[in-house]
This record gives structure tokens, C-alpha cells and sequence, in this order.
């Protein structure tokens, strides 16, 4: 696993220290110890990005629906005198990926049950914050056989996405824009930026996060936008997704052609033809 840490420099003056990452695993009593990694660095001044490489061990626990484990990584840097910063994150390890015409995680099909999460949330008029209540609301729709939610034009907080992580829920978050209403997508206008940023915002929030396995501009993209290559950008990375974390699916129409016009004959509830 590849551990990328950023480190702002504010003494004005080129500091050295050492970046200790400590990962193990949040349901206690589960999978091997894995032996903590301290990493000598030159901090600079100012901003510098990191990437140091962290062994998982031999048999890393893999996020699922079915077993949704969960690592929680400790992370601090030393320096000289008084200098100190911790952080902490939990993650999963898991890889999403298409084979053909399917969705595979780690290595296996996954068929994606999912329902729409359009931010009705008439008591209130906002949505829950807190992950009691967002576990409440997946384990309704895992009642009714479903294993994923679509966030229609909108991305949810983080609440929502540490109750999936727990429960092995499998979320669909999008930006806040209905491309095919009063906007379009991909013809230069300042949406388009809006639209980049946000999901880079998006990505760099909740990016360690196993349960997000679909990320979308918006709802519906208009032909414009699809013809021009918006979504082949989109989808390549360009938007801050990083390479492995969401795969790209190649763009298709909104609505399907009917097959037939021609309607059956209503049959009453006798049975007879009416």
C-alpha cells in the first residue's frame, strides 16, 4: 500500500524528522499484526508531498459488503525541539474493477441492488448528520434485499459514509449539478470547473473510503457533454479520480429506446380481456 502525506512547514526554516505510520485492524481481534514503519524525511519549507510504501502483511483483510473490514492507520511526525503532528484515518483495502460488462470486487462479480437517495428529508429539511442515523437508513433498504445507494445529484455527509463503511454498503455519491436542466456540462462554461473541482474535493475527503464505488459528474449528461469527450476526461482521471479507485465505464444514453409501441390488452383482475 502506497501512503501519500502532505506537511506544511511553518517555521520559515528547513526542518528533518521522522513520519511513523502505525496500521491495525478497527474490529479487534482480527488479522495479523502488522509491524509499524518509521520513515526519516527532510520537511523543507513550506508544502511537500510524501509517498512512502507501507506493507500490509502477508494476508490483508479485503472490505466487502459481507465482511466490511476496516483498518485504522495512526499517523506522526517528529521533529527537533517541540515539534509534533499526529493524524488518524480508517480505511479499507478493497479493488473495484470492471470485467466486460461487469462491476468485480476483489476478484469476484458484484451486482450493485441499489435505490435513489434524492435528499428528501421533509422533518427536517436537511440530511441527518450523524451515523446512527444513517445506519438506520441503510439497514432499511439492506431489509429490502438492496446492497447500494445513489446519491442523485448531490454528495452526502460524512456520516454517510462512515455508517456504509461499517455496515458494507456500497454508495454512488455525485456533484451538485442536473446537467440536463437549465445547465449543460462540457462546453466551457464555469460549471465545467465547478464540476472538476468539486469531485476533486470529493476524492480528496473521502478517497480511502472502500464503500465509494461509483463518483459522477451529475444526473444525466446531456449529448453535447458525451460527444465532446467531457466524460472520457472525467472518467481518465483528470477530475482528481485516482487511477484504480473508481474505474471508468464508457457513456451511454440517458433513457432507452422503446422496444415496442404496441400495447397488450389490460386484463381486469377476473382475468377476462377487456
Amino acid at each position: 500500500m502506497d501512503v501519500k502525506i502532505t506537511l506544511e512547514n511553518t517555521t520559515g526554516k528547513p526542518e528533518r524528522g521522522k513520519i511513523r505510520l502505525a496500521v491495525s485492524p478497527l474490529q479487534k481481534g482480527r488479522g495479523e499484526k502488522i509491524k509499524p514503519q518509521i520513515t526519516e524525511v527532510a520537511a523543507g519549507t513550506g508544502t511537500r508531498t510524501f509517498e512512502i510504501h507501507f506493507p500490509m502483511g502477508t494476508n490483508p483483510m479485503y472490505w466487502d459488503e459481507f465482511n466490511p473490514n476496516l483498518y485504522r492507520m495512526n499517523i506522526s511526525f517528529s521533529g527537533a525541539g517541540n515539534l509534533r503532528d499526529t493524524r488518524q484515518i480508517t480505511f479499507g483495502m478493497r479493488e473495484f474493477k470492471t470485467s466486460g460488462t461487469r462491476f468485480t470486487l476483489n476478484g469476484r462479480p458484484v451486482f450493485l441492488r441499489g435505490t435513489l437517495e434524492c435528499a428528501i428529508f421533509p422533518r427536517t429539511g436537511y440530511p441527518p448528520t450523524d451515523t446512527s442515523s444513517w445506519m438506520h437508513i441503510f439497514r432499511i433498504a439492506r431489509a429490502h434485499g438492496l446492497n447500494h445507494m445513489r446519491f442523485h445529484s448531490w454528495c452526502p455527509p460524512e456520516a454517510a459514509f462512515d455508517a456504509a463503511d461499517r455496515m458494507g454498503f456500497y454508495l454512488h455519491v455525485e456533484c451538485s449539478s442536473w446537467a440536463n436542466q437549465g445547465s449543460s456540462i462540457g462546453d466551457g462554461k464555469p460549471v465545467d470547473q465547478y464540476i472538476y473541482e468539486e469531485s476533486e474535493r470529493i476524492v480528496n475527503a473521502y478517497g480511502t473510503i472502500p464503500h465509494s464505488v461509483c463518483c459522477s459528474t451529475a444526473m444525466n449528461l446531456p449529448v453535447p457533454a458525451r460527444k465532446n469527450g467531457w466524460v472520457i476526461l472525467y472518467g481518465s482521471g483528470k477530475a482528481g479520480t485516482p487511477a484504480g479507485y473508481i474505474p471508468a465505464v464508457p457513456d451511454g444514453p440517458s433513457f432507452p429506446k422503446p422496444i415496442s409501441t404496441a400495447l397488450p390488452s389490460r386484463v381486469s383482475s377476473t382475468g377476462e380481456k377487456d
